[in-house]
């Protein structure tokens, strides 16, 4: 049944584009969506539906997932590699490296970006430690000394408003939740063994946890609610896992690289509240069951990527990191995670950025406190000569005398600053 799907093919040097819209079809079980690749056919099934797409120009016979799903308007859009000899030779580093969850995967990926959806493009181009490279310059160019500072200053007086925010660290699944992880294993039921692979692989959980804090970051700033608008904007950005495809060696790299990352792009920067977040993770690493939080936060993080550009990182990264905790229930190696962190989180608080961050943040605080002692000895000068009728009613004013304002001020002035 072909009759009722519409679709358009296009070509850039690189890539054959697929764009596909099918009516009436519920795309949320991605494991009955299949684009097989031939070299000079596209053979597209979603029941009821098949259609098979010649192609003007030969293809690279491969594994190829959605590029973006839009599921209100039934459209599929692809980007399919053209065959070597096809591609404009040269423009693209040759494919060498491995990328994604576990090393999973390889071949040509290119990732177009834009403003909410910034990742590395081709990272097959690219070994771990290139990747590592181009994301510490990229942190080094991006970082915004005044944005960090403010935000310092906004988060010793008011912690940005989110001291009530309240992120559960015991979690039990809901049938529907369930359910949905069971769609995502089966769409991998025959390479069970292939997970299982990893059960003792610490460096998988690494990864995982870069994962995690960002998506408990997220849940911080938006009061525990996913917002469509930015919340795969943070969670993409704050991971390295996502944004640069690395693999790290070590939990202290992790740490650091989250502290670093949460400094640069969320709207609210601040080493405070990336302390809470790992807080956060340590406790529920402790709960009896941590594993049903990971899986909840992996969900979380899945439907913020599921309608925008991110969708292709649900396929890269976060449904094998759900079948990863689902099939190997990796709880003790988990929870050794989070003792080992629990252990390096002071360590890695306390010490700086990289950035001269310190400097920035007491420069704000300085220029804050002068501002307002300026502006007191001026209010003081020019109200003097009407001292005795504020001093005749001020047992009944004194409380409204208190501005916003001075309460900043004396929050400052008493605070003992630290990074």
């Amino acid at each position: 049944m072909s009759e009722s799907v519409a679709y358009t093919l296009q070509y850039s040097c690189d890539f054959a584009i697929l764009e596909i819209q099918i009516p009436e079809v519920d795309l949320e079980h991605e494991d009955s969506i299949v684009l097989e690749v031939q070299e000079r056919e596209l053979v597209f099934t979603v029941p009821p539906y098949h259609v098979r797409i010649p192609t003007e120009q030969d293809l690279q016979p491969m594994e190829v997932f959605p590029k973006n799903i839009d599921y209100e308007k039934g459209i599929i859009v692809y980007n399919i590699p053209l065959s070597k000899h096809t591609a404009d030779e040269g423009k693209l580093p040759q494919a060498s490296h491995s990328y994604g969850f576990g090393d999973f995967y390889s071949g040509a990926l290119n990732i177009v970006n834009s403003q909410d959806f910034k990742s590395l493009s081709n990272p097959e181009a690219y070994s771990n430690e290139q990747r590592k490279n181009k994301r510490l310059a990229d942190e080094r160019h991006d970082f915004n000394p005044e944005h960090f500072g403010m935000d310092h200053v906004q988060n010793l007086i008011d912690g940005f408003g989110l001291d009530t925010v309240d992120i559960p660290t015991q979690i039990r699944l809901t049938n529907d939740q369930k359910y949905r992880i069971k769609m995502i294993i089966d769409e991998k039921k025959r390479e069970v063994d292939k997970y299982q692979s990893l059960c003792k692989d610490e460096s998988i959980c690494t990864n995982l946890v870069d994962i995690v804090l960002a998506v408990l970051y997220d849940q911080l700033v938006n009061s525990n609610e996913l917002n469509e608008a930015i919340s795969h904007v943070n969670i993409h950005r704050i991971s390295s896992s996502l944004s640069y495809f690395e693999m790290f060696s070590s939990q202290e790299d992790v740490l650091v690289a989250f502290y670093r990352r949460c400094c640069i792009y969320p709207l609210f920067r601040s080493k405070s509240l990336s302390r809470k977040c790992v807080e956060q993770f340590i406790d529920a690493t402790k709960q009896e069951f941590a594993l049903e939080w990971f899986l909840d936060k992996l969900l979380y993080c899945y439907d913020a990527f599921k309608a925008n550009e991110c969708v292709v990182l649900n396929h890269y990264y976060i449904k094998d990191c759900i079948r990863f905790v689902q099939i190997c229930t990796p709880i003790e190696m988990l929870r050794k995670t989070g003792n080992a962190i629990e252990k390096l989180l002071p360590l890695v608080h306390d010490r700086s950025l990289g950035f001269g961050e310190e400097a920035m943040a007491r420069k704000f605080v300085r220029d804050i406190i002068g501002a307002n002692e300026d502006s007191t000895d001026s209010d003081d000068t020019s109200g003097s000569s009407d001292a005795w009728e504020t001093e005749s009613d001020s047992s009944d004013d004194e409380a409204s005398r208190t501005s916003p304002e001075e309460s900043v001020l004396d929050k400052l002035m008493n605070l003992k600053i630290q990074i």
